[in-house]
C-alpha cells in the first residue's frame, strides 16, 4: 500500500474527530514520536546532545511528556539538561533559555505533511463527501496555515467552512491544555475512534 493511500486513511479517520481534524493528525503523530522518543531513544547521545543544545522543551511538550507517566525516561533527559546546559549556564552567569523544542519542529512537519497530502485526498469525491458532511471546522491556526501553505486547498473548502461544527477553545487557539484530564479525554477518544475503525 502506497504513502498516499495510508495518508488517506489518516484523513478519513480524522473527519470523525470532533474537533479540528489536522490538530487531531498531528497530536497523535506527535504523540506515537514521544512515545517511541521515550522508550527508545532517550538514551541516544546525539540526540539528547541536539536536545541540550536547543535548551530543552517548550513548556506545552514538557508538559505533553509528563502524561506519559514515563518518570524514568523524563527524569533521565531532564537530568541531562540540568547537568550538561542549565548548571554550566548558570556559573556562567547566563540565563538559560529554550532556543528551540525538537517537539514543535516535529508537530510542524507533520503539520506540513498532513495539509500537503489534503489536496490529493480531497480530489477523491467520496472523501470530498465524507468530510463536507462529518468533518469538524479546522481550528483558526490550522485553517490559515492551509490558506499559506495549500491555498488552492483552501479555496475549495473555504465555501464548506461556514457551515462546519466548531470545537471551542481549540477553534480559537489551537490549544491543547495538556494535563491529567486532557490527556485521558483525548486517549479515551483515540481508543473509541480505532475500535470503530476496527468494525
Amino acid at each position: 500500500m502506497n504513502r498516499k493511500s495510508l495518508i488517506n486513511k489518516d484523513w478519513e479517520e480524522a473527519f470523525y474527530w470532533e474537533g479540528c481534524p489536522l490538530c487531531y493528525l498531528t497530536q497523535k503523530a506527535l504523540r506515537n514520536y514521544m512515545e517511541n522518543f521515550l522508550y527508545e531513544n532517550v538514551n541516544d547521545v546525539s540526540l539528547r546532545k541536539e536536545i541540550r543544545e536547543k535548551g530543552g522543551f517548550c513548556e506545552n511538550h514538557h508538559l505533553q511528556l509528563l502524561t506519559f507517566r514515563d518518570l524514568l525516561g523524563v527524569s533521565i533527559v531532564y537530568e541531562d539538561i540540568i547537568k550538561n546546559y542549565i548548571i554550566p549556564s548558570l556559573k556562567k552567569g547566563e540565563v538559560p533559555k529554550i532556543k528551540s523544542c525538537i517537539f514543535c519542529e516535529k508537530e510542524e512537519e507533520y503539520e506540513k505533511l498532513y495539509i500537503q497530502e489534503l489536496s490529493e485526498v480531497l480530489k477523491n469525491q467520496e472523501s470530498f463527501n465524507l468530510w463536507k458532511e462529518i468533518a469538524y471546522d479546522f481550528c483558526n491556526p490550522h485553517k490559515e496555515k492551509i490558506k499559506i501553505l495549500s491555498p488552492e486547498t483552501y479555496r475549495k473548502i473555504e465555501p464548506y467552512l461556514s457551515e462546519k461544527r466548531r470545537k471551542y477553545p481549540e477553534y480559537f487557539y489551537k490549544s491543547f491544555p495538556w494535563d491529567k484530564d486532557y490527556s485521558e479525554i483525548f486517549l479515551k477518544k483515540l481508543r473509541i475512534l480505532e475500535s470503530k475503525k476496527g468494525k
